[in-house]
Formats: structure tokens, C-alpha cells, sequence
């Protein structure tokens, strides 16, 4: 299983600086099908410096969420520490 990529990456209009929320579609590969399906995710930088990653698959996947969940959280982050968010 692994995140392929994330397209469609829409910004959603938050008034607070330090938390930026997201919506986009997910190409996940599982046991050599791959399906899009769209999520949501959460940056929310603490005062530590620390960035925390909360994310949601808003669709039912028949597979546990638990592993994909911490993986598109993980990619997530990769993708914020390479500056190709919006």
C-alpha cells in the first residue's frame, strides 16, 4: 500500500494564521488497485515549531483506514516541508 499523489489541492479560507485546512483527492495503491478518493487534512503549526497533521478520508475504502490514514499523513508532511503546498 502507498500514497501515489495528491491532486486537486484546494486551500480552504481560514482566518487563523497558524492552521491552514485542505481538501484534495488521493491516489492511493492498495494490493495493486489503484483508486482516487478524496480527503481532507489539516496543518496546524504548534508554538514548539512543530507542525501537526490531521487527516480524514471522507470516503469508505473497504480496507483499514488506521494504516492509510498514517501514511497520507506522512506524505502529507513531505509535501509541506517541500514548499508544494498551496
Amino acid at each position: 500500500m502507498k500514497i501515489v499523489e495528491l491532486t486537486n489541492i484546494l486551500r480552504k479560507e481560514n482566518h487563523i494564521y497558524y492552521r491552514r485546512e485542505f481538501k484534495a483527492d488521493a491516489t492511493i495503491e492498495i494490493m495493486e488497485q489503484t483508486r482516487s478518493v478524496p480527503v481532507e487534512f489539516v496543518l496546524e503549526h504548534k508554538p514548539s515549531g512543530a507542525v501537526d497533521v490531521n487527516a480524514c478520508i471522507t470516503v469508505d475504502l473497504d480496507y483499514p483506514l488506521m494504516p492509510v490514514v498514517a501514511l497520507l499523513k506522512t506524505f502529507i508532511s513531505e509535501m509541506d516541508k517541500r514548499g508544494a503546498l498551496p
